[in-house]
């Protein structure tokens, strides 16, 4: 997960002007990312309870110093997982909440 899922995604996330202080890693079955969005500090959780891309997986994300949202399923109709999905998955939470663009200049 470390290779495949960090190296793109905080890409990603760099490339966005208005995120600073991007920490991304992978611990305890989770992938834990955090950062500023114009000062204000978010967080998120895509986690992965069996330790495994096919087995139960969710998502929680954490603004303005608050406590964690819903936990939310992740990846649920996807058949065969790759870290491929678990970015581009991770990118539309981000994109649905508002904090990065939907759409890629």
């Amino acid at each position: 997960m470390w290779e495949d899922v960090i190296p793109p995604l905080k890409t990603i996330l760099e490339s966005q002007h208005h995120l600073s202080q991007i920490q991304l890693y992978f611990q305890d079955n989770k992938l834990e990312g955090s950062f500023l969005k114009n000062g204000w500090p978010y967080s998120f959780w895509a986690f992965f309870p069996n330790g495994e891309l096919t087995g139960p997986k969710g998502f929680s994300l954490c603004s303005y110093g608050w406590g964690a949202s819903t936990v939310e399923r992740f990846l649920v109709d996807e058949k065969k997982i790759t870290a491929k999905h678990v970015v581009f998955w991770v990118e539309k939470r981000l994109a649905a909440r508002g904090i990065i663009p939907v759409w890629k200049e």
